[in-house]
C-alpha cells in the first residue's frame, strides 16, 4: 500500500540511530521526546508516550525493544478513535468543511470516485461560492468522472445550493451527497458560524444528516492543524478527517496529536491529483511509514 511508503523523512533514519546508541535509558528517553516534538506531535502526547516507555523500558534496551514499544504507543493513540465510515448504510450525506486550500475540492472528487467504484450512485454539491473557480473547479471533476454536480453562481448563497443539493439527492434516490464548502480560517467566527447554518439546513431536510462531517487537513501544514481540529469541531461537530497533500514533506506527528486530544478517526489519506490518489487510512501503515522496519 502506498501509505506504507510515504515517510521517507529523517525520523526513522535519528531514530535507527539513537536506538543503536551506548546511551543509557535516561539519555534515551530524554532525546527521543525532542524528536517526536520535532516530528510536530504535541507535548501533551509526547509526554504521555515517553512516561509510559520509560515505565516499560529496561535500563539497556536493544533497538528491537525501543522500536517495538514506541509502535506500540504510538498504535494506542488511535485505540479510541476506530470505526467505520457511513456505518448505518442507506442514503447520507458527507459534508467536507476545512481551511482555505486544504485541499478539499479535490478530495471531494477523489471520494466520489471512492464510493462510486463500490457501487454507490453519487451527487456532489459545489457549496463553495466564494472562490471563483471553486464551483468551476468541481464541475470539472463532475464531468470526468461522470457524476452530477449541483452548483450555484459565485457569491451565491451557500445555503441554497446545500438545499437544492439535497432536493437532488431525495427526488433522484442518489445514495451519498458529497458536499463541497468554502475554506474558512478557524479564527473568523462568523464564517465558521456559517457552517452551523449550513448543518441546520441539512437537518430540516433529514433529521438525521449529515452522517459524516469530515475536516480535510493540509497535512504538512503542522501542528496548527490541531488548532483548525479544535476550532471545527466546536463549531460543525467533526466526526472523522480526511488528510490531504500527505506526501514525503509532512512529517505526520499532526496526526497522532489530534488522535490523542480529540480522538477523531482519519479516514482517508490523499496525494497526488488524480482520482486514484486516495487510500483508506490504516493506523498500522501510518506507524510503519513513520518508524520503518
Amino acid at each position: 500500500m502506498a501509505l506504507k511508503e510515504l515517510f521517507k523523512t529523517a525520523l526513522r533514519t535519528k531514530l535507527n540511530a539513537l536506538f543503536t546508541s551506548a546511551k543509557n535509558k535516561e539519555e534515551v528517553l530524554g532525546e527521543l521526546e525532542e524528536l517526536l516534538i520535532l516530528a510536530d506531535i504535541s507535548l501533551p502526547a509526547v509526554e504521555a508516550i515517553i512516561t509510559n516507555i520509560g515505565k516499560k523500558a529496561k535500563s539497556v534496551s536493544s533497538k528491537e525493544s525501543y522500536n517495538e514499544l514506541l509502535r506500540q504507543e504510538l498504535l494506542a493513540v488511535f485505540s479510541g478513535t476506530r470505526r467505520s465510515p457511513l456505518a448505518n448504510g442507506g442514503k447520507n450525506v458527507i459534508l467536507l468543511v476545512g481551511v482555505n486550500g486544504s485541499g478539499k475540492t479535490t478530495s471531494a472528487a477523489k471520494l466520489a470516485h471512492y464510493y462510486q467504484h463500490r457501487g454507490h450512485s453519487v451527487l456532489l454539491a459545489a457549496a463553495d461560492t466564494f472562490r471563483a473557480a471553486g464551483a468551476s473547479q468541481l464541475s470539472l471533476w463532475g464531468q470526468k468522472l461522470n457524476i452530477p454536480v449541483v452548483s450555484g453562481d459565485r457569491g451565491a448563497d451557500p445555503g441554497s445550493v446545500v438545499f437544492n443539493s439535497l432536493q437532488s439527492w431525495q427526488s433522484k434516490n442518489f445514495d451519498l451527497l458529497i458536499i463541497d464548502t468554502a475554506g474558512r480560517m478557524q479564527n473568523k467566527d462568523n464564517l465558521m458560524k456559517e457552517l452551523a447554518k449550513i448543518i441546520k439546513i441539512i437537518r430540516k431536510v433529514a433529521v438525521d444528516q449529515p452522517a459524516e462531517t469530515w475536516l480535510v487537513l493540509d497535512a504538512s501544514s503542522g501542528q496548527n492543524a490541531q488548532v483548525q481540529a479544535e476550532k471545527f469541531k466546536e463549531f460543525s461537530g467533526i466526526n472523522g478527517m480526511v488528510l490531504a497533500k500527505l506526501d514525503g514533506t509532512a512529517k505526520g506527528g499532526t496526526i497522532i496529536s489530534i488522535a490523542a486530544r480529540l480522538k477523531l478517526p482519519v479516514f482517508f489519506t490523499g496525494n497526488g491529483e488524480t482520482e486514484n490518489d486516495l487510500w483508506e487510512f490504516s493506523e498500522n501503515d501510518f506507524v510503519e511509514s513513520l518508524l520503518g522496519q
